[in-house]
């Protein structure tokens, strides 16, 4: 399976602002109406993997300290570990003020 890195502009218990380099892997594009992407997110205590939909996309062409484009995902589907690990990094973040 194709795969690209990139890294996150925001982050919320229900979905991601992505940055990647290129809007698509070969032929296949990272948008679409019924496009899923497997998502494996870095976090300090380990990876998670999550299904997820792009929503919306925006070429970063023009942005100051971003190059690529962002792309605006919502979480689909996680396991259950994940989806706990997931949880208590938000939970984290927002006792520590990074996000609402």
């Amino acid at each position: 399976m194709p795969t690209i890195n990139g890294h996150t502009l925001d982050i919320s218990a229900t979905g991601l602002a992505l940055n990647v380099p290129a809007i698509r892997i070969e032929e296949h594009y990272l948008v679409g109406d019924t496009r899923r992407l497997q998502l494996k997110l870095e976090l300090p205590d380990g990876p998670v993997k999550m299904q997820v939909a792009p929503v919306r996309y925006e070429s970063l062409e023009e942005h100051q300290t971003e190059t690529g484009y962002a792309i605006g995902v919502r979480i689909t589907e996680m396991t259950e570990q994940d989806r706990t690990h997931f949880n208590q990094y938000i939970s984290h973040l927002k006792r520590r003020g990074i996000i609402q």
